[in-house]
């Protein structure tokens, strides 16, 4: 964040909504092969466990410092700390490639796990 201000405070002032920051986490947590998006339904119950979306993300921006808080399902069977570090390290690098963001925390939640169907490997970005 610091190397952005530095650069735009020369020619003006740059804000960067905290939607842009969810966005980038959790397309950064969506190239982890295991991860899916969040459970969906009525309270998070239901049917709805998809590999072919995104997990939620919300962002918070604490001075130099950026909060993310991230909602996603695991295939089963998988390390699931080992995911959730391959989840971390992802969302930083991503935060730090496009937003200059050096200081991330990563809260995950793991709301399902599940066996992905035959068809859902076949990932494209939206």
């Amino acid at each position: 964040m610091k190397q952005m201000a530095e650069l735009s405070s020369h020619r003006g002032s740059t804000t960067v909504n905290t939607g842009v920051y969810s966005k980038i986490a959790a397309q950064a947590a969506y190239k982890v092969p295991v991860v899916g998006s969040a459970a969906g339904g009525i309270l998070g119950l239901g049917k709805y466990r998809d590999f072919d979306s995104r997990p939620r993300a919300k962002a918070e921006v604490l001075g130099n410092m950026v909060v993310i808080d991230l909602d996603l399902g695991l295939s089963y069977p998988s390390d699931v700390q080992q995911a959730c570090e391959d989840v971390r390290n992802m969302v930083a690098a991503d935060l730090r490639a496009y937003l200059g963001v050096e200081q991330v925390q990563t809260d995950i939640r793991v709301s399902w796990m599940s066996a992905p169907d035959e068809g859902t490997r076949n990932r494209r970005l939206r």
